[in-house]
This record gives structure tokens, C-alpha cells and sequence, in this order.
């Protein structure tokens, strides 16, 4: 009888351990949650895809109702999270590890968050669960790599078959990226920061870069060399960051040019060339580090960049919103992570796309500017 007591104990042990989010603690860098586990029969242990996308669910009731539903093993549907409308306070049903049920098809590499909203009872959404349900997004899409645009923070009715139309036209997505878009720009910075480069001159890579190399270092020294004409911009935008044939016999022709050794290594000699190299031929482009909150000229440079290329239709000064989205576009399709934050490997690639485009002055005339003057005397035969 002892005996069965015991193993009863450590089983209901282990349930209670198993029920916790201990098997896929969060990092520190994520919000306050509080743990309330979902009905069983309501998710899945486990996941069969990577997480990819994040997916916004609006609850249609109240925080109350939606716990109940959660927890009722009958329900056979959870969330990931939910958030409350007033306050901000988060709960966790299910562990990220784990499969919820809140999205059909897309369940396997997605994760859900709720979010209160009842119009009914006046629970609409407010700007504190907005800004908790960001920093929540924000440190989800850090922890998985997943980029910070609309591609991959997803309404529920934007998925292939879906069946709902949540969030509907009172979720403002505009305000609500640019809150994700904010809380990302430390981590942006952070990886621009941890970007290994030579000391007063950080558009130049360190060296020690060789054949099978995968590194940000590699598309720094990639696109260092396609704006020095040694490689095609799009093999880089193609398949950057690897170190593979393309770049090594670019290394070795800009080595040869150089008087450096032609070993297609990248070793300090190479790397004190490519400072000189990048000396003599001024980069146009804005300073390094800009970001969401940031105004001033370089901003200004960069958006007129950005504009020519066609990623953007303002120049204001001012990096806001707009100004990230471009950015991103721009580093999508440049092989740049797309942070929505301007660095050294983005100034780079942004340099030599602009250097492709004709001068201004060589763009042909516009109609107006062809037109043929007429001599002063025969004004007047010509008005009315």
C-alpha cells in the first residue's frame, strides 16, 4: 500500500513538473508571464516543423471566458499566450515547445497569442496590452530568428484556409509593429555591434576568413568587393555570407590588382589592401548605426538612397516606421538580415547598388528641358 502511494506521488509529481513550462523556459529577456496550463486533450506535446510565425488571434469574449475555454478539455482549442486588454498581463497556456491548438493547418510552425477584445461588454484594445503583446512578439522573434515584418506576425485571418476573421479592422497593425519594431532595434544593434571588423574603419571585416566560412563577416567582404567591382552584386544578394568559389577567386583577382599574394585567403595583408582600396573610393552612403527614433541628415542620406532604388517615396529626416520597412525590404533582397536597422553590412550593399545607378546629371532630359527657345521677336505673332 506504501509502495502504491509512492509511485502515486511521484507521478503526480512528474505530471505537475511535466504541466510546467520548465521543459522550455523562457529567456530573460522575455516579459512577465504567468503559467496556466491548457486541457490537456487542447494541444499537442511537442512539434513536428520550426516556429516561423508568429499569429495574432482576437479572443471575441472576455479574459475570463477565454481561460475557461482553454481549460476545458472538451474545447479541443488553445493559444500559446493571452494577453489582457486592461493591464497588459500575460498568460501562458502552453509551452512554445509544444503544438497549440489555435490555427488549423499552420498549427505545427506557428505560435498563438489571444488577445482580449469583447466590443459587447466595452473591452476593446488598449495601448498597454498593444505594448505588452509587442515586447512579448519581440522577444519570441529573437528567440527563434524570426524577422520583424508582416510577413511573419500574422493575423489569424491572413493564413491559407482560414476560416475566422480576427484580428478584425480595429487591431491598428500600424502602431503595433512600430511598438515590435522599437523593442527589436537593441537586438538589431547588438548583432551590427558584434560584427567583427578592422579598428576605425568598420566597413572593412576582420581578417581570417577562408574557403567554407559562414559568417557576417563574409557578406561584409562580399559586398566590400562588388563595390570595388571584383564581384557581381547579385551573386552576393543570391547567396551571401558563404565563403564559396565565387568569392574566393574575387578575393584572389582583387589580391592580384592589389600586390597582395593571390591565396584567396583573407588575411591581414588582404584586409589592410581592402582599407586602402575602400579609402580611395569614398563611400556615398549615410553613417553607420541608424535606427528607429534617429533624426538627422545621415537619415536624410539614407532614405534619398533608398528612394532612388525605389524602396522608399519620402525623404524626412526622420527613421520611423517607413523608413525600417525599407530598410528590411532593401535587406531581403540583399541577403542582409532584415532588422530594419542601417549597419555596416547594409551601408555596404546600399553603396554599391547606388553606385550602379547613372549620375544624376547623366539621366536623360525631360521633355520640358528639350524644348526649342523662341527668339524674343516672335512672341507676340504667337500669343492670342
Amino acid at each position: 500500500m506504501v509502495r502504491s502511494l509512492l509511485v502515486a506521488a511521484v507521478a503526480a509529481a512528474w505530471v505537475l513538473f511535466a504541466s510546467t513550462p520548465a521543459l522550455a523556459s523562457p529567456p530573460p529577456y522575455y516579459p512577465e508571464v504567468e503559467w496556466l496550463p491548457a486541457a490537456e486533450n487542447n494541444y499537442e506535446v511537442g512539434r513536428s516543423a520550426a516556429i516561423t510565425t508568429i499569429v495574432i488571434h482576437e479572443t471575441d469574449g472576455t479574459w475570463t471566458s477565454a481561460i475557461n475555454w482553454f481549460r476545458n478539455p472538451r474545447a479541443r482549442v488553445s493559444s500559446h499566450y493571452l494577453v489582457r486588454a486592461f493591464g497588459g498581463g500575460i498568460l501562458q497556456f502552453v509551452a512554445e515547445s509544444d503544438t497549440a491548438f489555435h490555427a488549423r493547418s499552420a498549427n505545427a510552425w506557428t505560435i498563438g497569442i489571444e488577445h482580449e477584445f469583447y466590443p459587447r461588454l466595452g473591452i476593446w484594445h488598449t495601448d498597454a496590452q498593444y505594448r505588452s503583446s509587442a515586447a512579448l512578439v519581440c522577444a519570441i522573434a529573437r528567440r527563434y530568428g524570426i524577422p520583424i515584418d508582416r510577413d511573419h506576425i500574422v493575423g489569424h485571418k491572413e493564413l491559407a484556409g482560414a476560416t475566422h476573421g480576427d484580428p478584425g479592422d480595429t487591431w491598428n497593425w500600424s502602431y503595433y509593429m512600430s511598438l515590435v519594431r522599437g523593442c527589436s532595434a537593441p537586438r538589431a544593434q547588438a548583432v551590427a555591434r558584434s560584427l567583427r571588423t578592422v579598428a576605425d574603419h568598420n566597413h572593412v571585416p576582420s581578417a581570417d576568413l577562408a574557403f567554407g566560412n559562414v559568417s557576417d563577416e563574409v557578406l561584409l567582404l562580399q559586398w566590400d568587393l562588388a563595390y570595388l567591382g571584383f564581384i557581381e552584386p547579385d551573386d552576393v544578394s543570391s547567396g551571401g555570407a558563404r565563403f564559396g568559389p565565387v568569392t574566393q577567386g574575387a578575393l584572389a583577382a582583387f589580391q592580384t590588382s592589389n600586390g597582395v599574394a593571390a591565396t584567396g585567403v583573407y588575411d591581414e595583408p588582404s584586409a589592410g589592401a581592402l582599407v586602402r582600396s575602400l579609402v580611395a573610393a569614398p563611400i556615398d552612403a549615410a553613417p553607420l548605426d541608424l535606427d528607429v527614433g534617429a533624426e538627422s541628415d545621415g537619415v536624410a542620406r539614407l532614405q534619398a538612397a533608398l528612394q532612388r532604388l525605389g524602396y522608399i517615396d519620402v525623404v524626412t529626416g526622420y527613421y520611423g516606421r517607413i523608413t525600417a520597412d525599407a530598410v528590411a525590404s532593401f535587406q531581403r533582397d540583399n541577403a542582409v538580415q532584415p532588422t530594419g536597422t542601417y549597419g555596416a553590412i547594409t551601408r555596404m550593399a546600399l553603396a554599391t547598388r547606388a553606385r550602379a545607378l547613372p549620375a544624376l546629371a547623366d539621366v536623360a532630359p525631360t521633355p520640358a528641358e528639350t524644348l526649342v527657345p523662341i527668339p524674343p521677336d516672335q512672341l507676340p505673332a504667337l500669343l492670342p
